[in-house]
């Protein structure tokens, strides 16, 4: 199956050739030249499930995505190690069971994604014969509020929740991001740990950038316009490119924190070097420079939120929905908003508008 990963780099008759003689060779045709995985071995059906569904050749899959498949995958693999079953003995019984256990143990908008995952291995099955049942019609999934909002229970022996705003006020987020440099502890590099971890702050305020999207980012990613004002390049969802204006009080503490590392202010559209990386137990010339991982971002923020005394709930997802919901506020245009967002389809962007109208009608 190594050999099929491969098949990208190779011309289209290479591809048709190989792929043919690969098949062939593992008896996964059928006598309609159909692909079919009746007669297949379990990591086999895995591996092509992975292969055609997921890392197909048309994807250009984002990190954070490939570690949610990840988990989804291992999630569905401990329930059957759990139960003792294989991959060949789910049917209808171990769909509504591993359907009722997804739902009761997840909040909603993970349920759904693990169910989703498990609903397209389903059907690969069917597709090719590896299942003889359209299992996948018996998974029922749970109902997601819509917009960016978490269920939080305020009393468990009665149920009684209420429905909670993933976002922060304006003077919450700026107070917030003050905690960001509080948390270095470390003495070596302190300074410089001190002002990225301000903009990291800053740039999750006032861009609206998915973790991603941020983690992403090269000194190469900025550039000015012929007006001289900085714009942000972004590849973001879908590998769709957008770009985002940069805010003065944050061109400040971009250049603050390159001065910081003996950096040049120059922007250089040539320059591929991760714009976050790695501080920790570094002496001298930051050369090889290692990309901060979401981890750490998601950590930091935590820590932050700790430091400050606030909700506990807050990750870095919860600044990007504060950005979007300030620009409408501000009367920005939701066109506008939903490219700077890149929100895929203005639909999710006026979910947002909405909520703002509602809470200004409350006042009048």
């Amino acid at each position: 199956m190594n050999d099929l990963i491969l098949f990208d780099q190779l011309t289209s008759e290479q591809y048709l050739m190989k792929l043919k003689n690969e098949l062939a060779h593992r008896n996964l045709l059928d006598e309609n030249r159909n692909l079919t995985l009746s007669e297949s071995s379990e990591q086999e059906f895995l591996e092509m499930f992975f292969l055609e569904k997921i890392f197909s050749l048309d994807k250009q899959l984002s990190s954070h995505t490939i570690r949610a498949y990840r988990s989804d995958a291992k999630t569905l693999l401990l329930f059957l190690t759990e139960h003792s079953l294989s991959f060949r003995d789910i049917g209808f019984p171990e769909v509504k069971a591993y359907n009722k256990y997804i739902t009761e143990k997840y909040a909603p908008k993970s349920a759904i994604r693990k169910l989703e995952f498990f609903r397209r291995l389903l059907d690969f099955g069917y597709e090719t014969q590896f299942y003889k049942a359209h299992l996948s019609t018996w998974i029922t999934k749970p109902t997601s509020k819509k917009g960016h909002y978490i269920i939080d229970k305020t009393r468990q022996e009665t149920g009684q929740t209420r429905v909670q705003v993933r976002e922060l006020n304006q003077k919450d987020a700026e107070y917030l991001i003050s905690f960001f440099p509080k948390i270095v502890k470390a003495n070596r590099n302190r300074e410089q740990l001190q002002k990225r971890n301000l903009l990291i702050g800053y740039l999750l305020y006032t861009t609206g950038l998915r973790a991603s999207e941020l983690l992403s980012l090269n000194w190469g990613s900025f550039r000015y316009n012929r007006q001289g004002y900085l714009f942000a390049d972004v590849i973001g969802k879908g590998n769709k490119a957008r770009t985002i204006p940069i805010k003065e009080e944050t061109i400040e503490v971009i250049l603050d924190y390159r001065q910081s590392l003996g950096e040049s202010v120059e922007i250089n559209p040539e320059d591929i070097s991760p714009l976050f990386f790695s501080l920790y137990n570094k002496k001298g010339p930051f050369e090889h420079k290692k990309r901060l991982t979401y981890a750490s971002l998601y950590k930091m923020v935590k820590e932050a939120v700790s430091l400050a005394g606030r909700n506990s709930k807050v990750s870095p997802h919860w600044f990007r929905h504060t950005f979007v919901t300030m620009l409408l506020e501000q009367d920005v245009p939701l066109a506008v908003v939903k490219d700077w967002a890149g929100h895929a389809d203005i639909s999710t962007t006026n979910i947002y508008l909405e909520r703002v109208n509602q809470i200004i009608l409350m006042f009048i």
